[in-house]
Formats: structure tokens, C-alpha cells, sequence
């Protein structure tokens, strides 16, 4: 790893995050300065007999006007209003506080005293003081603003009113060197601030470096489980070539887990093998740092699931129901007529259909992911209900009961996913396992448009037929349930418009995680925005 691929992703991720951090910077400077000019107006008060009043009432209202607009400011920022100019803006006033001082002071003290009198030492502190909020162009604008204030107010106003015989450090001469070195401590300060971006930029190299998984740079974790933890991640090889990745990499408290390697190296090279627009594409298998992870395919959106509680859980329209059902009907025909190097059909079934397992991207793509559980049928036949692997509510029942299952069970489970999908709740629903188990085992569904009388009857009909209890009584394959769902028309049609109205649903789904300050990761695997992670079998 070069340091050129390296260091581009960390100051992105380092300047990122300084932009984010911005708005609780400021309200924190606002409640600090609101809280130091009220202390200031009671200071200005206590002094009144040794200053003289007029002088003490014109301090008083400026450290009340300053308190007042730095209240107003920590309301506003805390209410959740922030513009990139507040920095700049609050840098103006905070340097140029002296400069009002010293105008009050030359209006009741006259010259001499307003260029002696102790609050202009301040001034350093405050060119200083800009650079702490992350922006070295702050601190050097803010020693400039000062010398121009200091030489503007000099000029302007203290120097006609000077003696002939004035101190020697009151001259222009000494004046001029005073803005000078007012410039300089701006200059300074930025530079210091440079440094110290530059220093933490490096430690966070080096930081993130340690966590680089062989050309692959991890960023945020984006989920995580018993087994493993997923991380949206950068791929840069040599070149300065980048592509957003989902990595997933095994725990180190399971990496010497030899049984449950085994079946992540098989489950890796199995999703390896499936390439559809419809299926997460698995790029790159590998071991780094005594474990093994997973480059997967990014997804910049949501899980379904947590696209359906972003709308409220209320149906989503019936043409983006049935464009998700067809493609997702095309990610299965293509999964169970998967054959092997030798041509022989490897009867693969996915076994986990749900919708935390069915990606939708901004665009209105339909991903289907999580394939730790998914073998061939022969293998798939567990005899025990207790260590049926799936999830419960999204069950076909042969496989809920333990009973021989082909890939009919995952249509069962899409034709739950659709069903859910088009009247906003659970088709198989339970207080407990008990209850759901039995509700999959002898419950009989209602149609769709029980719940929701915009589903027509065509849809209803092609949702019910994918829920038969009984296999042989079930649509047969995913391509009969893509050809049966293209044959809708009119408004409930998945093409043209389908795709788009999905899109438009996640948008709103994003929109209301972020007014309601929540990220757009999922609370029940697989994590938001990126393949899951794979499940040991």
C-alpha cells in the first residue's frame, strides 16, 4: 500500500469529518461565549465606581448584546440550523470585540488609555482561538482582520487625538510594528494548525493503516454479528484505482474456529460462482491479519425492511411490489438452475429469503444478499425443528417442519416478502417462536387485498399462488412468477414505472431517518448499504 493510496481516503475521511463535527463546535463556542460575556456584564458592573459610569454602561450593553446574540446562536445551532459561513462569521465578531473596547474606552478614557488598557492582550488569544476550530484559514484571517481594525481605529481616530509629545510605543512607527505582529501571530497560528492536520492526518494513517486489509482501506463499521463484522471499505490498489467495496471479515474471537472457516471459505466460493444483477457479487476472498474476509458488492441504500419502516410501514405501491417481485423471481430462477463445472444442476436454494436480505439501492436495484445458509438441496434436509436454519415468519412450511424442500420454499418466502410488501405488515405474525411456527404450519393466508383494496385481483392471485402450503400446488418456478408478474397492466404493471417508484420510496424512507436524526443502518441484519454478512450453514 502506497502512501499516495492511503493518505487520499484519510483526509477525505479526516476533512469529512471536520465538516460534520462544525455545527457542535459552534454550539459549543456559543454556549461558552454566551455564559463568559453574562459573567463579563456582572464584572463591568462590579468596576463601575473605578472606571466611571459612562464607560461601565457602555461595557455593560456590549457584553449584553454579545450574550444575547450568543444565546440566540446556541438555540439556532441546537435546533439543528448551521450554514458553513457561521465560523467565519462568529471569528469576525470574536476578534473585533477588543476593537469595540477600544473605541469605548477612546470615547471615555481618550487615547493613551485605549491603547494601554489590558483587554487589548486579549487579541493574540483570539487569533489564536480561531484555529481551534479546525481551519487554519480562520486564524489567518482573523490576525489580518485584527491588524486592519487596530490600524484603521488608530489612524482614523486615536492619532488626531494624540499629544505632540506622545510615548514613544504610541507612534505610527511602533503602531505599524504592533499589526505587524498581530499578522504574524495569524500566520503563525495557521501554520501550527497546518502542522497539527498534518500530524493527526498522519496518526490516523497509521491508525487506519493497522486496519487495512491488504489493498482494501476499512472505513466505518456498518454491522456486525456473533461470527463476523461488515465495514464499508475502499478498494485502492496500486495506480490510484478506488471502488467502494462491503467488506466482511471474521471475529478474531472465532478465527481459529477451523469447522467455522471451512464453511466461510465454501459458503465465499459458492457466492463467488453466482453472477446476476440481482444477486451481491462477492469479488475477492483473502486472510490478513490471521483472519479471513469477504470483498462484497456496495449497495448505497437500504435493506427492505428498513426501507418499510422508514415509510411508516404503510404498502408500498403496487407497481414497485411487482417490479421487486420480478427481479427478485429472476435472482431465484437463476439461483435454483445453477449447475456446476460439470453441468450437473447443484439444486442451490437460498433458505433465508427476507427482507432484511433484499437490498434496494438509491436507483431502484434490487439486490438480492445473504447467502450463509444457502446448499445445494440433498444437504439442505434438516430433520430436527429446533435447528432449522431461516428465519422464522418467512418460512416455507416443509421447511419450517423439518420436511424434504427444493427451491418452491424460497418462492414461499418471497410470496411472504410481497405480501408484507403490499399491505405494510407481517403475513405470519406471533408473540413468540411457538406461535409463529404454528401460524406458518396451519395459518391460512388472506389475500393481499384483504388489507389493502388497491391490490387487484391479478396481483392478489399471483401473491396467493407463491403461499400454497403445499409445494406441488405452488408456482413452480421464478421464471413462471417473472412471466406471470410481466403480465400485469395498467397502473400495477412493473415496467416502466416499478423502478421508479421504489426509488422514490427509499428517498422518503432516507428523508425520515434523517429528520429524525437515526442513520440508515439497519437494526437487524443484514447491515444498511451493504451485503451481509455470510452465516455459517
Amino acid at each position: 500500500m502506497t502512501a499516495h493510496t492511503l493518505t487520499s481516503p484519510v483526509s477525505r475521511f479526516l476533512d469529512g469529518h471536520l465538516r460534520r463535527d462544525a455545527q457542535a463546535r459552534e454550539r459549543s463556542v456559543a454556549r461558552f461565549m454566551a455564559g463568559l460575556c453574562g459573567a463579563s456584564l456582572l464584572v463591568a458592573a462590579s468596576l463601575g465606581s473605578s472606571l466611571g459610569w459612562g464607560l461601565t454602561q457602555a461595557l455593560m450593553g456590549l457584553a449584553a448584546a454579545l450574550a444575547l446574540y450568543y444565546f440566540a446562536l446556541w438555540r439556532v445551532l441546537s435546533a439543528g440550523v448551521f450554514h458553513p459561513v457561521i465560523p467565519w462569521f462568529n471569528v469576525a465578531i470574536e476578534v473585533s470585540i477588543p476593537a469595540v473596547v477600544l473605541a469605548v474606552d477612546l470615547r471615555f478614557q481618550g487615547p493613551i488609555y485605549a491603547l494601554t488598557a489590558p483587554t487589548l492582550v486579549i487579541w493574540p488569544t483570539l487569533i489564536t482561538l480561531a484555529a481551534l476550530r479546525s481551519n487554519p484559514r480562520l486564524a489567518l484571517a482573523a490576525g489580518v482582520l485584527v491588524a486592519a481594525e487596530y490600524l484603521a481605529i488608530y489612524s482614523f481616530f486615536v492619532l488626531p487625538l494624540l499629544p505632540e509629545t506622545a510615548l514613544l510605543t504610541l507612534t505610527p512607527r511602533f503602531i505599524a510594528i504592533r499589526a505587524f505582529f498581530f499578522v504574524a501571530a495569524g500566520i503563525f497560528t495557521a501554520t501550527m494548525a497546518r502542522h497539527f492536520m498534518k500530524l493527526t492526518k498522519g496518526a490516523l494513517s497509521a491508525l487506519r493503516e493497522q486496519e487495512v486489509m491488504g489493498k482494501y482501506v476499512l472505513h466505518e463499521r456498518v454491522g456486525a454479528g456473533g461470527m463476523a463484522e461488515v465495514y464499508r471499505a475502499t478498494y485502492c490498489p496500486e495506480g490510484g484505482f478506488q471502488k467502494q467495496v462491503a467488506l466482511k471479515r471474521i471475529l478474531p474471537s472465532v478465527a481459529d474456529d477451523e469447522e467455522f472457516v471451512t464453511m466461510f471459505r465454501r459458503e465465499a466460493e459458492l457466492c463467488s460462482s453466482l453472477n446476476h444483477p440481482n444477486i451481491i457479487q462477492v469479488f475477492d476472498l483473502g486472510r490478513h491479519g490471521g483472519t479471513y474476509f469477504l470483498a462484497m458488492e456496495f449497495v448505497e441504500g437500504m435493506p427492505l425492511s428498513a426501507l418499510m419502516r422508514g415509510v411508516g410501514r404503510r404498502p408500498l405501491p403496487v407497481a414497485s411490489v411487482a417490479f421487486l417481485g420480478a427481479e427478485l423471481a429472476s435472482a431465484l430462477d437463476y439461483l435454483h438452475r445453477r449447475t456446476g463445472a460439470d453441468g450437473q444442476p447443484l439444486r442451490l436454494v437460498h433458505r433465508d429469503l427476507n427482507p432484511p436480505n433484499i437490498l434496494v439501492s438509491r436507483f431502484g436495484d434490487v439486490k438480492l444478499s445473504d447467502f450463509g445458509i444457502a446448499r445445494d438441496a440433498a444437504r439442505s434436509q434438516l430433520t430436527a425443528v429446533g435447528n432449522v436454519r431461516g428465519k422464522l415468519g418467512y418460512m416455507a412450511p416443509e421447511q419450517a417442519a423439518g420436511r424434504p424442500f427444493d427451491g418452491r420454499a424460497d418462492l414461499f418466502a418471497l410470496g411472504l416478502t410481497l405480501h408484507e410488501a403490499l399491505t405494510g405488515r407481517r403475513a405470519l405474525q406471533g408473540s413468540t417462536q411457538e406461535d409463529i411456527l404454528r401460524a406458518t404450519l396451519d395459518k391460512e393466508l388472506e389475500p393481499p387485498s384483504r388489507y389493502n383494496p388497491e391490490v387487484p385481483a391479478a396481483m392478489d392471485a399471483v401473491v396467493m399462488k407463491l403461499l400454497a402450503k403445499e409445494p406441488e400446488q405452488r408456482t413452480p418456478s421464478g421464471a413462471v412468477l417473472r412471466q406471470q408478474l410481466l403480465a400485469l397492466e395498467g397502473e400495477v404493471a412493473p415496467y416502466p414505472r416499478g423502478q421508479a417508484l421504489l426509488a422514490g420510496a427509499l428517498r422518503e424512507a432516507q428523508e425520515r431517518a434523517q429528520q429524525q436524526g437515526q442513520t440508515q443502518e439497519s437494526k437487524e441484519p443484514p447491515a444498511a448499504r451493504a451485503a451481509p454478512a455470510v452465516r455459517s450453514a
